[in-house]
């Protein structure tokens, strides 16, 4: 297999599925630095905004990989396996040389094992989930983790860095997705420290927006406090909201009991976080932020 190509070789086609907010924005980065597109996606109006710009559209998953050389999905983690190895899917091209690139986050071993079923069929996979929000997909300031063999990474890197201004080998297959999830335990416990912090600024009477664009330029600055601040200061919002889902520090947490490891300040972020309903609303307007439950 070919290990590198160029964006301007007119044999390199990208093909992409699930157009998304995220995924949408990634295509269409993709289709303006000049790849020939392929696409698909549930929703016809989307896959129409693609072809507006020039994109063609393809009725199954197997088409999108007849027409490429490299696909590249973002999906929801239930639709990464049919959509690679169901029928009339990437697998079923049999088309050697392919390279599938899972933009999702998924399980890591989800990921080993579709990676197993495609090399088994002549086609490379990348687990590459993606961090950084829809607004990091639009301005292409990604955090790409990507896990999969070092051929297929250097090959699809060109690509790649056209949506991720850090994008990172991290090993075999799984790897990406291992990456990804300490990385959402770690957003967690962020956002914690900017709870609790907040909260003991109120107990003590402080501006709750002035000490947060305090906090935002000394030690504690983060990308979330970041954001806050800005949010705040730049965009006019009268409330902001720190919060999470179950499985962002969950699965982490799952991860490192097999392990043997006791992660307490990730418990805690899941704990408190949970109470809450995964979610803390902070309203500038009145200094209010809820108190533990």
């Amino acid at each position: 297999m070919k290990t590198s190509k160029d964006a301007s070789d007119p044999l390199e086609r990208l093909g992409f599925i699930g157009l998304g907010n995220m995924g949408g924005a990634i295509a269409l980065r993709l289709q303006r630095a000049g790849y020939p597109m392929t696409v698909l996606d549930l929703d016809n109006e989307k896959m129409q905004g693609l072809a507006n710009y020039g994109a063609a559209i393809a009725a199954t998953p197997k088409e999108v990989a007849e027409r490429s050389t490299i696909v590249l999905v973002s999906l929801q983690p239930n639709d990464v396996e049919k959509v690679a190895c169901g029928e009339n899917g990437i697998a079923a091209a049999n088309k050697d040389g392919l390279v599938f690139v899972d933009l999702s986050s998924t399980a890591p071993e989800l990921a080993i094992r579709v990676s197993e079923f495609l090399r088994a069929r002549g086609i490379d996979m990348l687990d590459a989930p993606v961090s950084g929000a829809d607004i990091g997909a639009t301005n292409g300031h990604l955090t790409i983790f990507v896990g999969g063999n070092y051929p297929a990474y250097q090959r699809c890197l060109p690509v790649l860095q056209h949506v991720g201004h850090m994008v990172t080998y991290l090993g075999k297959n799984g790897n990406g997705q291992i990456g990804k999830r300490i990385n959402q335990m770690m957003q967690a416990m962020s956002e914690l420290a900017i709870y609790e912090g907040l909260l003991l600024a109120k107990k003590t009477g402080l501006d709750l927006k002035m000490f947060a664009r305090a906090a935002s330029g000394g030690c504690a600055q983060s990308w979330r406090l970041d954001e806050l601040v800005d949010n705040v200061f730049n965009k006019g919002d009268k409330t902001y909201k720190l919060g999470t889902r179950p499985g962002r520090s969950g699965n982490a947490l799952k991860m490192a009991e097999k392990l043997g490891l006791n992660l307490e300040g990730a418990k805690a972020a899941e704990q408190i976080f949970s109470r809450h309903g995964w979610h803390v609303v902070i309203n500038f307007d009145s200094d209010d932020i809820p108190d533990p439950a």
